[in-house]
């Protein structure tokens, strides 16, 4: 068993998702944040330049809304703070919204999804534990499994950036 603030938790199957070869390991946590706040730099780059070009008055709303949300994602970022909620928020506000300008809607995505890559990727060789605390989600685990709330444990899990698979391992384990 690990211990992580004050909580038990079965390492065997929280730990499943450090499953990377030696040579894909994640750089070192600092030179990560300097590169997800450079990318989340470009990121909001392309929405203000996407914004300024638009020539659809209903597009200008979500890019204030993807403008607002990615200033919260940064400052937290340059603070260190968690941002797994932010992450969460932001794939709503893109899965919730439609662009009338669709290239304009693929562009700001995929600008998106980098950043979204270079984090999952920067996660990717921790342990479930270490990204329920990285990702600020620890309470909120610990709440659905008092609970025994599957969905919202199921939905805390999805934040941390596992497979399905990891996923219905950790809630067979921890929701007996």
């Amino acid at each position: 068993m690990e211990i992580l603030k004050g909580k038990a938790h079965n390492k065997s199957l929280l730990g499943t998702a450090n499953s990377m070869p030696p040579q894909s390991l994640p750089l070192g946590r600092e030179n990560m944040n300097k590169t997800e706040i450079t990318t989340m730099s470009e990121f909001i780059l392309e929405i203000e330049s996407l914004a300024q070009k638009t020539t659809y008055a209903e597009d200008r709303p979500i890019y204030e809304k993807l403008l607002a949300q990615s200033a919260k994602l940064i400052a937290k970022l340059i603070n260190k703070q968690p941002i797994g909620d932010d992450i969460a928020s932001m794939e709503r506000l893109f899965g919730n919204t439609w662009f009338k300008d669709t290239t304009s809607y693929s562009k700001a995505y995929g600008a998106w999804d980098r950043f979204k890559e270079l984090f999952s990727r920067s996660i990717h060789g921790m342990t479930v534990n270490e990204r329920l605390f990285n990702l600020g989600l620890l309470n909120e685990f610990d709440a659905a499994v008092a609970k025994k709330d599957k969905a919202r444990l199921r939905a805390v899990l999805f934040k941390c950036f596992l497979d399905e698979e990891n996923i219905q391992a950790i809630i067979v384990s921890e929701i007996k």
